[in-house]
């Protein structure tokens, strides 16, 4: 009985929801994004797969770091059940920049991979990326807050 009150209560943490769902939706786009992506020195299947999902334990814990971020300017780890139009925009905002500037170090100075098409002019980086982390912070914190609250507390 302990341990199922444990697991319950576990699983009502803010941060395991969001990473949950940062990890999942992150996941759906990140392999619809590859095809426009040159993986080097990744010649099979597996390995593209194993680097996508690396990619997007990565993107879980951005999500999280984005969330104690947020949760430290508002002195409050539950503002997410909440969240305003400040708040997503800070949110969204921080994961934007760090993807940005990641993305730059991967392309251009790790040579992680390399990218053809739907380049960012004069920077030569892919927008979708870029997109992605526009896009998916708010379903993130959408989907999480309906989660923590349950269905009866969301209505459209």
């Amino acid at each position: 009985m302990r341990i199922a009150k444990l697991i319950v209560k576990f699983s009502s943490l803010p941060e395991i929801n969001l990473f949950l769902f940062g990890f999942l939706i992150n996941f759906v786009y990140e392999v619809w994004q590859s095809p426009y992506f040159e993986f080097y020195q990744m010649p099979s299947l597996a390995d593209k797969i194993n680097y996508i999902t690396h990619c997007t334990v990565g993107d879980g814990v951005i999500i999280i770091i984005c969330y104690w971020i947020v949760s430290l300017l508002q002195r409050d780890r539950l503002w997410i059940l909440k969240p305003t139009w400040k708040l997503l925009l800070i949110f969204t905002s921080l994961s934007w920049i760090y993807t940005f500037i990641s993305e730059i170090y991967r392309v251009r100075v790790a040579k992680l991979y390399g990218v053809s098409v739907l380049l960012v002019p004069g920077i030569g980086i892919s927008w979708l990326p870029l997109l992605q982390w526009l896009i998916l912070p708010p379903i993130i914190i959408f989907v999480t807050k309906r989660q923590l609250l349950g269905d009866k507390n969301n209505s459209f």
